[in-house]
């Protein structure tokens, strides 16, 4: 299945050093990744990913470049600030270094201190930064992996992830390289084609092997 995905994931596009990872996720609000590849490299090019840097930039400066991410500029703003407060005062100022020295599930738990960073989060940078070969997935994955019938979906989102997760981890390879083609690949798919309110059956590879086929045979 991975294969088969593998061709529309934009791997080039995700940064593979833990904080700019986090500033991805939060560069923007509700914005496509072609926006928000543009406001990203804007940010590294008149800011820097330096925390301190980042602590004292001038907040002018950071608001209009936050006003070109969509909703809530001035929340988006104090949310940069807060990400580069975190790793000064709990990194000394070097997060990639302070994660690889933590055990997985603290380091885990101190991604979750990042503003917008859960459970999805939290796995997303450790895989792609190369922290831990640990499964992730965003929305538009997990929706592909349900609507293929390879998980029930739960009652809650959490529920649903861990769920998925563990489809991966007893069905995939613990390898960073097919974690991190599974994440892209599902994700590409889900936007593209597994869409949530109109799913394009016809032209998907996966279509003869989807959860719908046995349920329109019912």
């Amino acid at each position: 299945m991975v294969a088969v995905l593998r061709s529309g994931a934009r791997r080039d596009a995700v940064p593979s050093d833990p904080l700019r990872l986090i500033f991805w996720e939060n560069i923007g609000y509700l914005i496509d990744d072609d926006r928000r590849q543009r406001l990203f490299e804007t940010f590294e090019a008149t800011v820097g990913f330096n925390p301190a840097a980042i602590i004292a930039a001038d907040g002018a400066a950071l608001l209009a470049m936050a006003k070109q991410g969509g909703m809530r500029p001035e929340t988006r703003v104090e949310r940069w600030r807060t990400i580069a407060r975190i790793v000064m005062e709990k990194c000394d100022g070097d997060l990639n270094a302070a994660l690889r020295a933590l055990p997985l599930v603290k380091a885990r738990a101190l991604l979750k201190t990042f503003p917008v960073i859960g459970d999805p989060g939290a796995d997303k940078v450790l895989l792609f930064s190369g922290v831990a070969a640990k499964p992730c997935l965003e929305s538009n994955g997990l929706r592909v992996l349900a609507r293929l019938g390879l998980f029930a979906e739960q009652a809650s989102y959490p529920a649903s992830y861990n769920a998925a997760i563990t489809v991966l981890v007893n069905r995939g390879q613990a390898d960073r390289q097919w974690l991190m083609d599974a994440y892209l690949g599902l994700r590409e798919h889900g936007k593209t084609l597994c869409k949530r309110g109109e799913p394009n059956c016809v032209p998907c590879p996966l279509d003869t092997v989807c959860g719908h086929v046995a349920v329109a045979a019912l």
